[in-house]
């Protein structure tokens, strides 16, 4: 009995870990949510866009590092530059996948935490 108490409690320890493991800073997660919530500005009121747009980064922040949800959020806010500006951001094959993986694991989160598109 003693050792699976202290199996259980040790795994409760690693858990906080593991959670925080793919954790957005505070400025990441208030910038996202603030997008997100000019973004759906009218389709819902503010309390509601504030959880919804909070439940999109809590999904988000699952699937991507800080640096990887930085880097492909700008990578899909940039592709559709005009010219040389954005062509990196088009054409460049692991740019391009990050994208698409981005683009996919967003709508899955906004169906996740009822947004409509």
């Amino acid at each position: 009995m003693k050792k699976m108490h202290i199996a259980i409690t040790a795994g409760l320890l690693l858990l906080p870990g593991l959670t925080v493991a793919n954790d957005f800073s505070t400025v990441t997660r208030v910038q996202y949510v603030m997008d997100c919530m000019e973004l759906n500005k009218g389709k819902m009121n503010e309390y509601e866009s504030v959880h919804k747009c909070s439940c999109v980064a809590d999904e988000l922040s699952k699937s991507f590092t800080e640096r990887e949800f930085e880097d492909a959020n700008t990578g899909f806010q940039l592709r559709n530059m005009p010219g040389d500006r954005g062509a990196q951001f088009r054409d460049d094959k692991g740019v391009s996948t990050g994208i698409k993986l981005f683009k996919d694991v967003h709508a899955d989160a906004y169906e996740t935490c009822r947004i409509r598109r």
